[in-house]
């Protein structure tokens, strides 16, 4: 594409601007979803008792409808797996997928601080996983001597073991709980990797199956972009898909902060509008 003036137009910094497309609209999914959350776990009951306006109680009543919805259920998994996918493809790109991964691990480590702080410890989320995701990458292609073709095997290899892993074991572990439970083993991946009931984290993302799929994702990467280019035409820098790929570029500042954000604006709308002088959360 070109301007005016003739001259082409190219993506800032030759990134792939699909991926950042991709990553921008899940972006601004997990916004709305997280949006919706908080609306029906935390701000909506006391919106209800204290006899707000009705577009405030009905909100309340649609996070509610949405929360047990297949459309969440269906989606977040989508989300994740794509997040997860692209993370994966990222490292193909990174300058140092070290610092990136140490980077993301400081930010995980600091949202499990606030959280527990806060009564609603995220102790193995997102952020938590994606570190050790990317570390564990950083590890594969150390043992690969940093040759992409032997590091995508690897990951390829190990992201396809861990999603097998992961059904085995959830299948033995619906069947018969308790043998996991009187193994110290079997106990680690059936209550914490795979998500059991005695471990808890507001934001949950075990290692298995998560981590499989960013290793697929980086596995495949030498493959669909063997030359660090994107595979579709560039449409333009202020093109309809361009606010999605500027949320995108900043995704991780958004996983850091929109929680904030968001709770922010709904305790400024509950202490303005519904629970006078009460912030609810605080």
């Amino acid at each position: 594409m070109q301007t005016a003036t003739g001259k082409a137009l190219k993506p800032a910094r030759n990134r792939i601007w699909e991926l950042d497309f991709l990553r921008g609209v899940c972006v601004l999914l997990m916004i709305f979803d997280h949006f919706m959350f908080d609306i029906g776990d935390i701000f909506g009951a006391k919106w209800a008792a204290a006899h707000g306006t009705d577009f405030f109680i009905g909100l309340y009543e649609r996070a509610q409808i949405y929360s047990v919805s297949s459309l969440r259920l269906v989606t977040q998994e989508i989300v994740v797996w794509i997040f997860a996918l692209l993370c994966g493809i990222s490292c193909s790109f990174s300058r140092n997928n070290l610092k990136r991964g140490v980077q993301v691990a400081v930010f995980a480590l600091i949202i499990t601080v606030v959280t527990t702080y806060m009564n609603m410890p995220v102790r193995f989320g997102i952020l938590h996983m994606f570190a050790v995701a990317i570390l564990l990458w950083v590890l594969i292609n150390f043992i690969a001597r940093k040759d992409k073709w032997r590091t995508a095997v690897i990951c390829l290899t190990v992201g396809i073991m861990i999603i097998i892993i992961n059904e085995f074991c959830s299948a033995r572990y619906a069947i018969d709980r308790q043998a996991f439970s009187d193994n110290c083993d079997w106990y680690f991946i059936g209550d914490w990797m795979l998500g059991g009931r005695d471990f808890y984290s507001a934001d949950y993302y075990p290692i298995f199956p998560s981590v499989g799929y960013m290793l697929i994702g980086a596995g495949v990467a030498p493959m669909l972009y063997p030359k660090r280019r994107s595979l579709l035409p560039w449409l333009g820098e202020y093109d309809w898909h361009a606010p999605f790929g500027f949320w995108g570029r900043i995704a991780i500042w958004v996983y850091v902060l929109h929680q904030v954000v968001i709770a922010v604006i709904l305790a400024a709308v509950s202490w303005l509008f519904i629970t006078p002088g009460d912030f609810v959360i605080i």
